[in-house]
């Protein structure tokens, strides 16, 4: 089941955004605390979900809005996390779970979606789901640490 989160759901997700850290290509270790942060953004654009397999929060995605630079008619968003734990992967809870962020988004006047991977967590298999299910290679993000 997919739902909106509310914030009695923090702790949870949170739980479930320290195991999505161990795969953030970034050499820190998770803070507690650090992803409440984009809750809060998420659940105040309508975008942070939850996905629940017997009662219990086994995934969650969040996403958020901003006017487009180019033409501030539109509004754009982005997923910031989309995360289903290892055990619950391989059916249909993470497409669910996806759709779900994309119908919020549009639901709150979205035109345009981002969907993010990261290189460190089954980039093959995402990018295979993300082309089958409507999207486009927009761009390409390099990083370092400063």
């Amino acid at each position: 089941m997919i739902r909106q989160a509310t914030k009695d759901d923090y702790p949870a997700i949170e739980a479930c955004a320290k195991r999505f850290w161990e795969h953030a290509p970034f050499d820190v270790p998770y803070k507690d605390g650090s992803a409440l942060f984009y809750m809060d953004i998420a659940y105040d654009h309508g975008l942070l979900l939850v996905a629940e397999h017997n009662g219990e929060i086994v995934g969650f995605a969040a996403g958020a809005l901003a006017p487009m630079m180019g033409n501030s008619d539109y509004l754009v968003g982005s997923e910031l996390a989309w995360w289903i734990e290892p055990e619950h992967r391989g059916g249909k809870l993470g497409i669910q779970l996806m759709k779900s962020l994309e119908a919020a988004a549009a639901a709150n006047g979205c035109d345009f979606w981002n969907m993010i991977y990261m290189q460190s967590c089954m980039p093959e298999v995402v990018e295979k789901m993300y082309l089958k299910m409507g999207y486009e290679l927009k761009e390409t993000t390099y990083g370092k640490r400063l």
